[in-house]
C-alpha cells in the first residue's frame, strides 16, 4: 500500500522489497509484458551520470524517479528495458521516444502543455499550434504500452512529477491517478503481487 507520508528512503526500500518479491514468485509471470524483463532491472545509474543528464537538458529529475534510478535500478534486460509497467521501464537515454519532431536537448526543459483535469477539444491543435511545436515537450518516456502508446514522466510544467499516458485521438494524454512516479510504480507492483494480468 502506498503512503505518501513516508519519507523517500522508506518508499524506495518498500518498492525494492516488493520488486524482489515479484521476482521470486516461482511461477511464470502473468502480468502483461513481464515475460520480457522477468522483474529484473539493470544496474543503478551513478550520480555523475544523472547530474550530467540534468545539466545537458537543463532539468532536475523529480526526486522519487531520481532516487529510483540511483538506488534500485535503471533500464534492464527486456527488449524495452527493465522491470516496470507494460513492456518495462525504458532506460533514461530513450527519453525522447515520444517526440514527434527533431531531437532537441532543450525539449525536456520546456513546459508540458497538458494539465490534469483539463479537457481538450483537439489535443494536438491546442498543444502544438505552431509548425515547429512539440506536443510532448517536457516529458521523458517511461514505458511502451503497445500500439504506439507510451507512459511518460512530466519533467517541466504544471504537472511536473506526474505520469501521463499518451493516446491517439483528439482527447489527448491521460494522467494516471498517481501523484508521482514511485506511486505509479508501486501500484504496478501491487497489481503484480495480487496476480493481476493487466495494469491500468
Amino acid at each position: 500500500m502506498v503512503d505518501r507520508r513516508d519519507d523517500l528512503s522508506t518508499r524506495l526500500m518498500r518498492v525494492a522489497s516488493k520488486l524482489a518479491a515479484a521476482a521470486s514468485v516461482p511461477r511464470e509471470p502473468v502480468m502483461f509484458g513481464a515475460d520480457s524483463h522477468r522483474f529484473r532491472l539493470g544496474p543503478v545509474l551513478p550520480e555523475g551520470e544523472v547530474v550530467g543528464f540534468e545539466k545537458r537538458h537543463g532539468v532536475r529529475l523529480p526526486p522519487d524517479y531520481r532516487g529510483f534510478i540511483t538506488t534500485i535500478g535503471h533500464g534492464g534486460p527486456g527488449r524495452f528495458g527493465g522491470a516496470g509497467p507494460f513492456y518495462g521501464l525504458l532506460p533514461i537515454e530513450d527519453w525522447d521516444l515520444t517526440l514527434e519532431g527533431d531531437l532537441d536537448v532543450t525539449m525536456l526543459a520546456r513546459p508540458f502543455p497538458a494539465e490534469p483535469g483539463r479537457v481538450y477539444e483537439d489535443w494536438l491543435a491546442q498543444a502544438a499550434p505552431g509548425e515547429d511545436d512539440e506536443p510532448y515537450r517536457g516529458t521523458l518516456a517511461l514505458s511502451h504500452q503497445g500500439c504506439g502508446d507510451l507512459s511518460l514522466l512530466v519533467l517541466s510544467g504544471p504537472a511536473r512529477g506526474r505520469v501521463v499516458d499518451t493516446h491517439p485521438g483528439k482527447q489527448g494524454p491521460r494522467f494516471t491517478p498517481d501523484p508521482d512516479f514511485l506511486s505509479w510504480y508501486e501500484r504496478w507492483l501491487d497489481a503484480v503481487l495480487a496476480g493481476e494480468h493487466h495494469f491500468r
